[in-house]
């Protein structure tokens, strides 16, 4: 884990309630098309002016997220890649980076290139982060990239070499591909790497039928990340609301006093809600903030 000394300017956090709210992106606070809509934009826009403190937790990169938070004056700081980094998203500075371990990532080298594996790695070096890609084969890869290409930000490039990446930092494993081929990679990184890693096999909503495997540092949850910055804003959990869609977001649920679940959320995202409100298509994150927290 790389940590640099956090500088939160607590001191303009002057709120319009005792609040906190972090929010989950797909599925969640961005639309079906993956957008944050105009309804959204302008009534978070006009909270955040009151004092609201509000964040994003999301499975997305921070390049990601800057692109589609359009320029949305973010309260507190942004948790991207399920909690891998904690950042400014004004400045894009990383306040945490918490990295897979060389063992974990040594064994991942040596299995991708064995079996010639496509795989994305997200990458941190000299304050930079980038998307380098090896072995690519299917369509649901393809998709990736093309996603990933539509944000002016980011840095994704194809390598041919694993080895090339070993003095970078490697915050998170993707592999793509039908949720058969992924499965007896996610039970031997359980079996052996259980401990030391966050594992996430799910399907992607945009492109039906495609699942990801994600691998993270077992340090890198939605959860840990809010518990580093409510104790660095001094901040207590019974002011904590979370929203979701996904089982990513049950620990963050665990934490909160307040677990908000769409109705478009899976079934047992749902049963670990304290409250359940509308679909991501009709602006219900922002109504429900309202709602809540409006003068």
């Amino acid at each position: 884990m790389s940590r640099e000394s956090p500088n939160y300017n607590t001191s303009s956090m002057a709120t319009i309630s005792n609040g906190i709210f972090f929010s989950d992106l797909d599925g969640t606070l961005l639309n079906q098309e993956a957008r944050l809509s105009d309804t959204s934009y302008a009534l978070i826009t006009e909270l955040l002016q009151k004092g609201l403190r509000f964040g994003i937790a999301s499975a997305r990169n921070l390049d990601t997220i800057q692109t589609m938070m359009r320029g949305l004056e973010i309260s507190l700081p942004v948790i991207s890649l399920n909690g891998a980094y904690i950042s400014d998203i004004k400045t894009k500075r990383h306040l945490q980076i918490n990295d897979i371990n060389g063992t974990v990532k040594q064994d991942l080298f040596q299995y991708i290139d064995k079996n010639e594996t496509g795989v994305f790695l997200s990458t941190h070096k000299n304050g930079k982060d980038a998307i380098s890609h090896i072995y690519l084969q299917n369509e649901g890869e393809q998709w990736y990239v093309q996603d990933r290409k539509g944000s002016p930000r980011q840095q994704i490039e194809g390598i041919d070499r694993l080895s090339s990446l070993d003095s970078h930092k490697i915050t998170c494993f993707t592999f793509v591909n039908r949720k058969e081929k992924l499965k007896d990679l996610h039970d031997y990184l359980q079996e052996h790497h259980g401990s030391e890693t966050e594992l996430h096999l799910f399907e992607n909503m945009y492109s039906r039928g495609w699942f990801w495997l994600t691998v993270h540092s077992a340090r890198a949850t939605k959860s840990n990340a809010i518990a580093h910055i409510l104790e660095h804003y001094n901040l207590s959990e019974k002011h904590l609301t979370v929203f979701g869609d996904g089982m990513n977001d049950l620990p963050m649920f665990e934490l909160a006093h307040t677990a908000v679940a769409m109705s478009n959320a899976q079934e047992t995202v749902k049963q670990k809600a304290d409250v359940i409100i509308g679909n991501n298509n009709e602006d219900s994150v922002a109504k429900y903030l309202v709602e809540r927290v409006a003068p």
